[in-house]
């Protein structure tokens, strides 16, 4: 009978699937534990590590690393602590909840990390901690304690994106930039989706261009989207003329539409989306505004405020946002018509 091999070790493959699995891949804190067992067959090899390969792309890179994150910290706090962090008894994780609670951190960070913690423990062949009575407890007392309301950014609505782009340099950097933030506002693009933009995925029609997005952050199949975006009758605030003049100027004619400028402004490499986030906030802070109440999703947020005070309705507003959730869409639609909805108007 064949062996089978788990990480290159053979093992009986008499022995159970549950004896198989690396149990203690998780002890660094790593998302890669290896539970595929294959014959053993120099063949197999690199189809075996493609296949690895396919079973790690199944959690977006965005969430790996945060959870990767996530999951160092607890194993390098249980270290310190002389506490087990795989499997991990249910009193260590909810006592390490409470430690993140006190840092403090929001609840989402707290809720994020747990749910590192259970989906390694699941990984490893372990039962998960969420459901266990404790565990519970604690969720349910840190989310009164902490608070679930999220902490949002201001939205750059369109007077925030007429004072961002007036404080714009006429350099290169300053081309690229007014092209990157009027796209992106006009696009109501998430950071990913602005910077993996390609010349290849802008297409030209009558009333502007039409952008393809290939995938996104709620599109890891890579189904596409096209999104519409407008020719504007102000010339510099025009998202299609920035482009065109950005394109122009750089010059790029194929490949990654926003590229770092290095030294002498010469182009490198595709822009990172943290960057969609310095931008904003740099040029924030140069037309006197807060730049800490800022973020790469200012011009996402600051697209839809705009759209519902203009009066759009919520189908128009999510061709251009791609929204699955309407009750996304109308949360934002409701803050910016509250008082227009409100009866206390004219009452004192």
């Amino acid at each position: 009978m064949p062996s089978l091999l788990v990480l290159g070790t053979p093992l009986s493959s008499t022995e159970p699937l549950s004896d198989i699995r690396d149990k203690d891949a998780y002890r660094d804190g790593s998302m890669e534990c290896d539970g595929l067992a294959v014959g053993a067959t120099v063949l197999l090899g690199p189809l075996v590590e493609r296949t690895r390969q396919s079973i790690r792309d199944a959690v977006p890179a965005n969430t790996r690393r945060a959870y990767e994150g996530d999951l160092k910290r607890f194993v390098a706090w249980c270290s310190g602590a002389g506490l087990t962090a795989m499997p991990a008894r249910p009193e260590t994780i909810v006592v390490y909840l409470r430690v993140l609670a006190d840092a403090p951190h929001r609840w989402a960070t707290v809720e994020r990390a747990l749910s590192a913690i259970c989906v390694a423990h699941v990984r490893a062949g372990h039962p998960s901690p969420w459901g266990h009575p404790l565990v519970d407890d604690m969720r349910a007392a840190l989310r009164r304690e902490l608070g679930v309301r999220p902490v949002k950014k201001l939205a750059a609505d369109d007077e925030v994106l007429r004072r961002l782009l007036a404080v714009l340099p006429a350099s290169l950097l300053g081309i690229r930039d007014r092209a990157l933030l009027t796209l992106g506002w006009a696009g109501a693009l998430r950071r990913s989706e602005l910077v993996a933009v390609d010349v290849a995925h802008v297409t030209r029609v009558a009333k502007g261009i039409v952008l393809l997005i290939p995938e996104s952050k709620t599109d890891q199949e890579r189904r596409g989207a096209e999104v519409p975006v407008f020719l504007s009758n102000s010339g510099e605030h025009c998202p299609v003329r920035s482009l065109d003049a950005w394109l122009e100027a750089a010059p790029i004619t194929e490949g990654a539409i926003f590229r770092v400028l290095g030294r002498e402004e010469r182009l490198g490499v595709r822009l990172a989306p943290a960057a969609v986030a310095d931008r904003v906030r740099h040029w924030a802070k140069k037309a006197g505004l807060d730049w800490r109440e800022f973020a790469g999703h200012s011009l996402r947020s600051g697209f839809v405020t705009t759209a519902a005070r203009r009066g759009k309705d919520l189908d128009s507003i999510m061709v251009t946002t791609r929204h699955r959730s309407v009750a996304t869409v109308r949360e934002y639609v409701q803050r910016e018509t509250l008082h227009e909805r409100g009866a206390g108007e004219g009452l004192l």
